[in-house]
């Protein structure tokens, strides 16, 4: 499994992570803008959609890990973290410095505001910045770039031999009883709970990275393993979600389940991916050039078209088929406003837009 091969399969991988992403956030919306914000949690469109999209970030989460044993790791950890300065904080600063001045405002008088004064601006500006809340999406960068801090130790981890291979498998199994927090509007993901359930999957991409051909022989032996834990997760994810059942306290028996089905089916998409070569599918590259711009601009778009049509998203007498039509319509027009973006960035600011944007 040469690196050029990896360049290619990782990199389509990536296309499908964020249209994951992009895709639970059109299915979010449409049920909350079209409810007032009373989705009903077992309806089957809540429970499908979950089912099948949600903790799409775990996804990245593996990709980063990957990445950097395999490709960042042997230039230095100096390189790895002027790149994640670069290509990680600085467009995440610029984002948050810009869609700061955003505010959301279910009032009836639409979606979006502008910040009412500069002094409420500046004062937001902070805790957007820490707790990434300038949009709903950014909570995982500063959950990423504590795991970027992490890295060495994370990769020690990785590494280790003999008795100290427990602590790998440690950091790998504790989102098993670690759940990231509950999504609640206006509340940060960003928490110690959500660096230890992501850093599983992050530290199990550095394991992979480490060793591409063993990993990939192991899937290719163990692929109908894969594809039964996925089935397996994914039925007893709607199963619990038509019966209202998660929580128990902090522990949330959802994302453990979200957690194996999620790694599971990464397994099976880049095994599947691998097995294509160079000729990777074209409509996933397209979108994963630019994945990490889509990233950080999809959620405004969506809630920009939520206020432009908000007369139509409110009128209960439409639902259900105006839920469905808007997941298309959200979705869609976010996935081209957010590369029509990338494009004018590129244009204006050539290979600057990496630091503003991301791609």
């Amino acid at each position: 499994m040469g690196n050029n091969t990896y360049l290619h399969y990782v990199h389509s991988f990536r296309g499908f992570a964020i249209l994951n992403i992009v895709a639970i956030h059109a299915f979010a919306n449409a049920q909350f803008y079209l409810t007032a914000g009373n989705i009903d949690t077992k309806a089957p469109i809540y429970a499908f959609s979950e089912m099948l999209f949600h903790d799409g970030t775990i996804y990245f989460a593996l990709i980063s890990g990957l990445l950097f044993s395999a490709i960042l790791r042997p230039r230095g950890y100096r390189r790895f973290f002027q790149s994640k300065l670069s290509n990680v904080l600085a467009p995440y600063v610029f984002c948050t410095v810009v869609f700061s001045g955003v505010v959301l405002e279910m009032d009836g008088s639409g979606i979006l505001g502008i910040q009412e004064s500069l002094d409420n601006y500046l004062k937001s500006l902070p805790n957007n910045l820490i707790l990434g809340q300038a949009q709903f999406t950014f909570w995982y960068i500063p959950v990423l770039l504590a795991l970027f801090l992490l890295t060495p130790l994370l990769d020690k981890a990785a590494t280790a031999k003999s008795y100290m291979f427990a602590v790998f498998l440690l950091i790998a199994l504790l989102p098993l009883v670690v759940s990231r927090p509950q999504f609640v509007p206006d509340v940060s993901q960003v928490s110690l709970p959500a660096v230890i359930y992501f850093a599983g999957a992050y530290t199990i991409g550095i394991f992979v990275g480490y060793r591409l051909q063993e990993s990939h022989a192991f899937v290719e032996q163990y692929k109908f393993v894969f594809v039964a834990l996925a089935i397996s997760a994914s039925a007893a994810i709607v199963v619990l979600q038509f019966g209202g059942i998660d929580r128990f306290g902090s522990f949330s028996v959802l994302e453990t389940l979200y957690y194996i089905q999620k790694l599971s089916i990464a397994a099976i998409v880049l095994y599947w991916l691998h097995g294509k070569g160079i000729s990777q599918p074209k409509w996933l590259t397209h979108f994963a050039e630019s994945a990490f711009s889509i990233y950080f601009l999809h959620a405004f778009y969506m809630d920009l078209v939520a206020h432009w049509v908000f007369p139509f998203s409110v009128g209960q007498q439409f639902l259900p088929w105006s839920m469905y039509t808007m997941v298309l319509v959200y979705f869609v027009t976010s996935l081209a406003l957010s590369l029509s973006t990338v494009y004018v960035f590129r244009m204006i600011f050539r290979n600057r837009s990496r630091m503003l944007l991301g791609s």
